[in-house]
């Protein structure tokens, strides 16, 4: 019986190295595809078609205890130049032009008109090509007429990073099907704007199809909690389709919001500059935009 038990223990010694052996060669398989894949995902990404323009709706809807909210925003987008022309006023407010509310008007240093007790989100100015760092991260401005908007369209075009591109995530292949590669994503730097965390990939064309991110938008709490992100192809580009909270947005006495999803309608891709006769102010209002 002893001799078994030492003969069992023998063999036992000799299976672990070999088995821990495995497990290293395996993990180090998976990192090195997923690697791959995103490397890939990213050269797509940068050999995107994507017009001067893009004209859309932002939609977003939440929960507030027992109110549900739907409001929209008419958005332009200058892709080429990262600028962001956000309608203030919503859907909702034009169409109750007397009594506008939740735009965080501020006059002296006094908010005049402060957010709606039930939309603490208020406005949004979002980037319909947001990619949460796909592709090495940058800044998106905002402007709120469309003079401005206009000049700015006459600037230099916002081109990606030149040189030698740091390594931003480390990248490990969850699982794989033929149509779909999944992968896990650590941030290696700059968390805040390399927001991707998972990410599924076609596996013929390397097209991103969706991705969970830390967070949206530039500020508390959108950008505090993950989000599960859809994207869309048009006319070969990648644009984001929705953005769904995975968890409740917290704005302490002004609510706690549930099922927050923000989605992107009515995209309109554009070559030239698409003159738009709406309301420009030029005020200190407080949008909720990309980073």
């Amino acid at each position: 019986m002893a001799r078994a038990v030492r003969a069992a223990r023998a063999v036992l010694v000799a299976l672990v190295p070999a088995l821990l052996l495995g497990f290293v060669h395996q993990t180090d398989t998976a990192t090195g595809q997923g690697a791959a894949i995103f490397a890939r995902a990213v050269q797509t990404a940068e050999a995107g078609a994507y017009p001067h323009y893009a004209h859309y709706l932002v939609d977003v809807s939440f929960a507030n205890g027992s109110r549900h909210i739907h409001d929209a925003w008419d958005t332009t987008e200058d892709i080429t130049h990262a600028t962001v022309y956000a309608d203030i006023f919503s859907k909702r407010e034009r169409a109750s032009p007397f009594v506008p509310h939740g735009i965080n008007l501020q006059i002296g240093g006094i908010v005049v008109n402060p957010e709606r007790p039930d939309d603490p989100i208020g406005p949004v100015a979002f980037a319909v090509d947001q990619d949460f760092g796909l592709k090495p991260p940058h800044a998106y401005a905002v402007v709120y007429d469309a003079d401005t908007f206009a000049s700015d369209a006459e600037g230099l075009a916002t081109i990606g990073h030149a040189g030698t591109e740091l390594q931003r995530y480390a990248v490990t292949l969850l699982d794989a099907d033929a149509s779909t590669d999944h992968l896990a994503l650590t941030p290696l730097r700059d968390p805040y704007h390399n927001r991707l965390r998972e990410l599924w990939v076609d596996a013929k064309d390397a097209t991103v199809q969706e991705a969970i991110v830390a967070g949206i938008g530039d500020r508390a709490p959108l950008d505090c909690v993950r989000w599960d992100v859809t994207f869309a192809r048009d006319e070969g580009g990648t644009y984001v389709a929705e953005e769904r909270a995975l968890d409740a947005l917290d704005y302490g006495k002004s609510g706690r919001l549930e099922n927050a999803r923000v989605t992107f309608d009515d995209l309109t891709l554009e070559s030239r500059f698409p003159f738009q006769f709406t309301l420009g102010i030029e005020s200190p209002v407080q949008t909720q935009h990309d980073p």
